[in-house]
């Protein structure tokens, strides 16, 4: 049986709701927590941070002092985890520009949800300073890239900032996958039907003279059941199946909640909460539809739950025929995943 091999990512940011949080409960207390779990098994992970946050800290950290000890503590755990031999790439929520701190919470303007909200001259800015932000704090180089909120088209209004900082690797589409909330728009699902792809102006479409590189998330089907079991769970949940994170998440739309409980839809595989309990699942479905390629699982430490870690630490428990990778380990001039 051919080695898979397999990336595990989180996307390290906090809430965005009413409460955004504490850098204790949504970002180091269950990235620790898993990290005690990959690392019996020798796997890395990928921190795909929100490097937006950072520097806000920073700017506001004068009139609020708490903020300066949230900076030094995210900092501290990220340099951690990079001299620990995992990842750090770039993750873009440019609210963060429009956002301020008013001496208790986070007060959250995200009428700029998307990079694409900014002009050119702004975006270019972002992608620079984020991505500076990152390697100041990582052992190697930030190339990667995954959009806030999957929200990565059109894609021709971001490439230019993208290239022009040394960003050539994408990994966020997932095939099938579709929100239709105008804000926070995305449609993947006429994705290539490759397991990774080069592109240049569409990161769904293949073109083999692309300057970019498509590694997708891997998707997993879910039932309208598994939805509806889940609402139920939340309903009864235990301390076991709460999750870390200590915030509110954005309300989404009446349809996204609709069609998730009347039909079949596809989600990328995920350890988030109860999600973490189709690993196998998503791993099968994997296997079937993409025989090369990798396994690209993710998640967001603030939905990390002592469940969600125990599935992670049972799945990984029956692979035998895994190898575990980050981004870094898809530097040079030619990609060779297969």
């Amino acid at each position: 049986m051919p080695t898979t091999k397999m990336m595990i990512s989180l996307d390290y940011e906090l809430f965005f709701g009413p409460e955004a949080g504490s850098v204790e409960n949504c970002l180091v207390s269950p990235v620790t927590a898993l990290l005690d779990v990959l690392n019996k098994y020798a796997a890395k992970l990928t921190l795909f941070v929100d490097a937006g946050y950072l520097i806000r800290l920073r700017d506001q950290a004068t009139q609020h002092p708490q903020l300066g000890a949230d900076l030094t503590a995210v900092k501290r755990h990220l340099e951690q985890v990079s001299q620990a031999g995992h990842d750090i790439q770039l993750h873009i929520h440019p609210h963060w520009e429009d956002s301020h701190f008013d001496g208790k919470q986070w007060c959250f303007d995200t009428s700029r949800y998307r990079l694409h909200d900014f002009n050119e001259i702004e975006i270019g800015r972002i992608v620079r300073d984020y991505k500076h932000e990152l390697e100041g704090l990582s052992c190697h180089e930030v190339f990667a890239y995954r959009a806030g909120g999957w929200c990565i088209q059109p894609f021709d209004k971001i490439k230019a900032a993208l290239l022009a900082n040394g960003v050539w690797l994408d990994s966020t589409v997932y095939k099938h996958g579709l929100s239709e909330d105008p804000s926070r728009w995305y449609d993947f699902r006429h994705t290539s039907a490759a397991p990774w792809w080069y592109f240049s102006d569409d990161p769904t479409q293949e073109d083999k003279q692309g300057p970019f590189v498509q590694i997708p998330i891997s998707t997993v089907p879910l039932s309208p059941l598994f939805f509806w079991k889940m609402a139920l769970v939340k309903k009864l949940a235990s301390r076991r199946l709460k999750p870390f994170g200590d915030g509110q998440v954005m309300p989404q739309t009446s349809g996204y909640y609709l069609s998730r409980l009347t039909q079949t839809t596809f989600s990328p595989a995920s350890i988030d909460g109860v999600k973490a309990s189709t690993l196998s699942q998503a791993l099968n479905y994997h296997l079937r539809h993409e025989r090369e390629g990798i396994f690209n699982v993710m998640g967001h430490p603030k939905a990390l739950s002592p469940y969600s870690i125990e599935q992670v630490d049972r799945f990984l428990a029956k692979q035998r025929q895994m190898e575990y990778i980050t981004f870094q380990d898809l530097r040079g001039t030619k990609i060779e995943i297969s």
